[in-house]
């Protein structure tokens, strides 16, 4: 598993949005965001880069503590230490108090012909 140095996210809010920053979690310890732009508000994109220079076992935005986040999409620009930087997109998704977006989502294997 490759040591996480810094991930980008952008995500385009619906209808229903929290407002605010919301904080990450890895591993169990939740973070804010280093540097953030826009928000989660209807209609809204928030763009947030987190540096957790750390080996992430688990990678979760959390819901909503009241109300829905209607998420219509985004992606996810990963730098790991030593690799080269790969961008993962995101599909719509609702979160609410019960709900945690995975954020960690390993580099795809390279694709060869043999």
């Amino acid at each position: 598993m490759p040591r996480l140095d810094t991930f980008h996210v952008v995500l385009r809010t619906g209808e229903a949005g929290p407002g605010g920053v919301p904080q990450y979690t890895i591993n169990g310890f939740p973070l804010d965001f280093d540097e953030q732009k826009g928000g989660t508000g209807p209609g809204e994109t928030l763009e947030a880069t987190g540096h957790p220079q750390s080996f992430p076992h688990t990678l979760i935005l959390s819901g909503p503590e009241s109300g829905d986040w209607e998420i219509l999409g985004g992606e996810i620009r990963y730098q790991c230490d030593g690799e080269e930087s790969y961008t993962i997109r995101l599909g719509a998704v609702t979160l609410d108090d019960r709900a945690d977006l995975n954020l960690w989502y390993a580099r795809p294997p390279k694709v060869f012909d043999v």
